[in-house]
């Protein structure tokens, strides 16, 4: 078996040029406070450690602190 660096190439960029980039909202959270550039959310149960979340007005942030109730970010 042959491995043929241009079609290997070929398949690569193709898969780039139709990669996706939309995001999906998988869950929705309530703004508690913001202070200082950071928000606390409550809601977002599902979040993990360093993950980015996007806030109504469009600015986006990352999930630092993970406490039983509610996130910092």
């Amino acid at each position: 078996m042959d491995i043929n660096a241009a079609e290997i190439s070929k398949v690569i960029k193709d898969q780039i040029a139709n990669f996706g980039t939309e995001a999906q909202v998988s869950e929705v959270g309530s703004v508690l406070t913001v202070g200082d550039g950071i928000a606390r959310v409550h809601g977002l149960d599902n979040v993990q450690a360093g993950e980015m979340v996007e806030f109504a007005n469009g600015i986006q942030g990352m999930a630092l602190n993970l406490e039983a109730d509610n996130v910092a970010s």
